[in-house]
């Protein structure tokens, strides 16, 4: 059992270490322009530079008011489907709907990853109790999945190029519960090796 424990020990310490150092590159240290900032079409300036998606839906509601507004004059042309990514007022409308889809996502991400995180983290406290009052494999199998789910879910980030407050928070929330799930880990296995020690 030791030896396994070990094993296991070293593959989630490493795991979850190069998980914490990502996000801690992609927070603070990853750059973050591009000389071809300055090309960008306005409706990309503003989408970055949103501070909320309430902002992001008023930008929206305009860009499909110019839409409704284009379509009701019989004399403008009509734009075929597949080219109205390319096509102004089409081309902006498009751009928010799919930033603020991509906006609710990140939302939803970090509600299941707060959810996912405490299951696992349930089953790992379930584990240890197993683990000393009741049977050891059964409570080494729940302090793995515990652990497990842990890692999945605060695994690393893309950089995000769309509104950046959704993603920072998301970026914040795995930051933060990674480098707990690390200390954490870190702290039960100084417990179970002091133990071990005390029963020898």
């Amino acid at each position: 059992m030791k030896r396994l424990q070990t094993t296991l020990f070293v593959i989630a310490f490493v795991v979850i270490g190069t998980q914490s150092f990502r996000h801690i590159y992609v927070k603070w240290i990853e750059p973050r322009s591009s000389v071809l900032d300055a090309y960008r079409e306005p409706v990309d300036t503003a989408i970055a530079s949103a501070g909320s998606l309430q902002e992001l839906v008023a930008m929206y509601e305009r860009a499909h008011n110019l839409v409704q507004q284009y379509e009701s004059k019989p004399a403008n042309p009509t734009v075929r489907l597949h080219e109205r990514q390319q096509t102004e007022p089409y081309a902006s409308e498009m751009k928010l709907r799919r930033e603020i889809e991509a906006w609710e996502s990140r939302t939803r991400n970090i509600f299941e990853l707060r959810f996912f995180w405490g299951l696992g983290f349930l089953s790992v406290l379930l584990g240890i109790w197993s683990y000393t009052k009741w049977n050891a494999w059964l409570g080494m199998a729940a302090i793995i999945a515990g652990f497990s789910e842990m890692a999945y879910w605060t695994s690393p980030l893309m950089r995000s190029f769309g509104a950046v407050p959704e993603f920072e928070r998301l970026l914040g929330n795995k930051l933060v519960l990674s480098l707990i799930t690390w200390g954490f880990l870190v702290t039960l296995w100084l417990l179970v090796d002091k133990w071990g020690k005390a029963r020898a």
